[in-house]
């Protein structure tokens, strides 16, 4: 059972009664009386009501307030969570917005501790990535190790059935029967990248409210109800970062800034670099070396401690190896026919053949050739819109 470390307490808001009384947790969703489900949006109005309990982590920001919103409305037992997971209290600014939210929604509200849990998850792998000269992306590891995680333990302890959070993304019912991962409908809000390392077993849990919105409706909708003067419009990219990640590492005295020298891929030599955290793949901006056309960063030599640069045409490449595979449906799916695979959040996405190697990695050949394919990243396999799984990119 999940032990509660709670930050400011489990507090009631205004409007709100007690707990409800503990229930067994369910087990996978098709075991819920329902109809054909094509989407959470449908699960909301369709489950039989003794299921319908859910906690909803709350960011301070306009789209997990939406959320609150909409399962409340739709006749849900909804409570609210917030993680303080920020060093140093810097999470106070959206916990008050969290708290006003519950407040405003008339729902139980809990405040949970996990800045200890995050450091050790999310800041150690930042940091690790930097000094090993791979560019990470802390909210991936975030969502898998931390929100998801620490959620579901949390609605275990209240006798609470689902999870859910703002993200833009949706979940289905597949025709074998399993929940699965699939894009929203805006796609150019969509975060199911940001979702792809969560544990299959917590999809028939996890309800997105928001998989079949789009931004617009969400921002006439927080317009309306005067929610605006409660929330954040925006979440920040890196929830962490106050400033440039550079001066946090730097800070912290968790990177290894040794200077180096700057080559180009041929070998010939153009300067000296302070370290290579400063870089990432497809840089162009920083590097020092003025030339007609620009240089653009292409690797980072850690075993050389060296700076590899070329021209724009020396970014495009067919292939890509990844590991740590985290599968969202039988792989077998992967491998019959071609997919698509998106190597960072904001990437269209490019077809692509996979092949499983004896190691368990997964090689990734790509038609056409892609730009700046980058180490440490993660690397996400679509069959249309549903998510099949993904890792980091290693090679």
């Amino acid at each position: 059972m999940y032990r509660l470390r709670t930050l400011c307490g489990s507090m009631p808001c205004e409007g709100h009664g007690n707990s409800i009384q503990q229930r067994q947790s369910p087990g996978l969703i098709q075991d819920a009386k329902y109809s054909v489900i094509k989407s959470t949006n449908i699960i909301i109005k369709r489950l039989n009501p003794k299921n319908k309990s859910v906690i909803v982590a709350l960011s301070g920001g306009v789209d997990s307030a939406l959320a609150a919103h909409d399962l409340l409305q739709a006749g849900w037992h909804t409570e609210a969570f917030f993680l303080n997971i920020l060093p140093e209290g810097l999470s106070g600014t959206d916990l008050l917005a969290a708290k006003s939210v519950a407040k405003h929604l008339g729902i139980r509200f809990h405040c949970l501790n996990e800045a200890e849990k995050f450091e050790n998850e999310v800041i150690s792998y930042f940091r690790k990535s930097y000094n090993m000269g791979l560019t990470p992306n802390p909210c991936v590891i975030c969502n898998n190790r931390i929100k998801v995680v620490v959620g579901l333990s949390l609605a275990d302890s209240l006798g609470i059935n689902y999870l859910a959070t703002g993200h833009y993304a949706r979940t289905k019912r597949l025709s074998n029967g399993q929940a699965g991962l699939l894009k929203a409908k805006d796609l150019k809000k969509d975060q199911s990248y940001f979702l792809h390392q969560i544990q299959k077993g917590a999809i028939p849990r996890l309800i997105l409210p928001l998989g079949d919105r789009t931004k617009k409706d969400i921002m006439k909708w927080a317009a309306e109800t005067g929610i605006f003067p409660l929330v954040q419009r925006e979440s920040q990219e890196i929830c962490f970062l106050k400033g440039n990640y550079r001066t946090f590492l730097e800070k912290r005295g968790l990177l290894n800034n040794l200077p180096g020298d700057i080559v180009t891929v041929d070998g010939k030599l153009l300067g000296r670099h302070a370290g290579l955290y400063a870089y990432t793949v497809g840089q162009r901006q920083g590097i020092g070396i003025p030339d007609k056309t620009p240089y653009y960063v292409v690797a980072l030599d850690r075993k050389n401690n060296r700076l590899v640069v070329g021209k724009e045409h020396s970014l495009w490449g067919k292939e890509l190896l990844v590991e740590h595979v985290n599968w969202l449906v039988s792989p077998d799916m992967a491998f019959k026919q071609p997919c698509t695979v998106k190597i960072r959040y904001g990437h269209a996405g490019g077809r692509a053949d996979l092949e499983l190697l004896a190691s368990g990695k997964v090689r990734v050949c790509f038609f056409p050739d892609q730009w700046a394919i980058t180490p440490g990243q993660f690397a996400v396999f679509y069959l249309d819109d549903l998510v099949l799984g993904g890792g980091s990119i290693c090679g």
